[in-house]
C-alpha cells in the first residue's frame, strides 16, 4: 500500500510540474495577443467621450459593459442610459469584484465597469454618455470568445487547470502517505524493541511496568545431544563386543592348533 501512495504521489507531483510549466510557457508566448484582446481602447463596441452617444449591436449572448478609466475623478457617479429603439430604457446591474478589470496594451491605463447589461437583449440599442468622463462600451461575451479562439491561450488555461488538480492530488496523497508510514512505524514500534521481537507475555510485563525477561538458558540437556551420545556408547560397545569375540576365535583356533600338533 506504502508502494503504491509512494509512486502515485511522485507521479501526480511530476505531472503537476510538467503542466505548470507547459502553462507558464504558453502564457509567455500569448502575453502579447493577450495584452491586445484585453486592451479596450482597441476591442470595444463604442468609444464615448462626455455627452455622446452611439448606436450598438447586441446579440441575445452578448454581456455589455460601460467602462471608464481609474483615475483621480474615479468617485463621480457614473451616468449611462441604455436605450432601445421602442424608447425602453434597460437598467442593467452595479459591477461587482467578480467583474474584469481591463487593461490598456501598454499597461499605463486601467478601466473598469460602471455599468453591466446581461445577456439577454437583442436588437439595435442607443447608449448615452450623460457623465463628464470618456466611456467605453465592451461586449465580454465576444471577449471570451476571442479568447478561446486562441490556441495558445487555450492551452495555458488547460494546463494551469490540470497542474493545479494535479498538486492538490500530490499534496493530498503525500498526507496519506505520512499517515500510513505513522501508523506501520506505531504498530512495528509495538512488537519489536531493541531489535528483537517480543512476545505476548513480555508486552504484558512492560505493560505491568516490569522489565523485559532476558533470555535464560535450558538446565534440561539436549534431547538431541543425548541421543547422539547414547548411539555413540552403543556403537563402542558393540565395536568392544566384535573385537572380544575376534580374540577369543584367535585362541580356539591357537588351541586346536597345539593340540593337532602335539597329538
Amino acid at each position: 500500500m506504502s508502494t503504491r501512495l509512494r509512486r502515485a504521489t511522485k507521479g501526480s507531483a511530476i505531472a503537476a510540474l510538467v503542466l505548470l510549466l507547459v502553462g507558464v510557457a504558453a502564457y509567455a508566448s500569448s502575453y502579447d495577443e493577450l495584452a491586445r484582446l484585453m486592451d479596450p481602447e482597441e476591442n470595444n463596441l463604442a468609444d464615448l467621450h462626455s455627452g455622446e452617444s452611439a448606436q450598438i449591436e447586441i446579440s441575445g449572448g452578448s454581456q455589455i459593459a460601460a467602462l471608464r478609466l481609474i483615475n483621480e475623478s474615479s468617485t463621480e457617479i457614473p451616468q449611462v442610459r441604455l436605450v432601445g429603439v421602442d424608447g425602453v430604457e434597460e437598467e442593467g446591474r452595479e459591477p461587482n469584484l467578480l467583474d474584469t478589470k481591463w487593461i490598456s496594451e501598454d499597461g499605463g491605463r486601467i478601466y473598469e465597469a460602471v455599468r453591466i447589461y446581461e445577456p439577454g437583449l437583442t436588437g439595435t440599442f442607443t447608449i448615452h454618455n450623460d457623465a463628464e468622463q470618456r466611456l467605453i462600451v465592451v461586449d465580454n461575451a465576444e471577449l471570451q470568445s476571442k479568447l478561446l479562439a486562441e490556441p495558445f491561450l487555450l492551452l495555458m488555461m488547460i494546463s494551469c487547470c490540470g497542474g493545479l488538480s494535479a498538486t492538490l492530488a500530490a499534496i493530498i496523497l503525500f498526507f496519506l502517505q505520512l499517515r500510513n508510514r505513522g501508523e506501520t512505524e506505531q504498530k512495528v514500534s509495538g512488537l519489536v524493541v531493541d531489535g528483537q521481537v517480543m512476545t505476548t507475555n513480555e508486552l504484558y510485563r512492560m505493560q505491568r511496568g516490569g522489565a523485559k525477561e532476558e533470555p535464560v538458558e535450558s538446565a534440561v540437556a539436549d534431547p538431541f545431544v543425548d541421543r547422539e551420545s547414547k548411539t555413540t556408547r552403543q556403537e563402542k560397545i558393540q565395536d568392544s563386543k566384535e573385537e572380544s569375540t575376534d580374540s577369543a576365535k584367535i585362541d580356539s583356533d591357537t588351541v586346536e592348533w597345539r593340540s593337532w600338533d602335539e597329538g
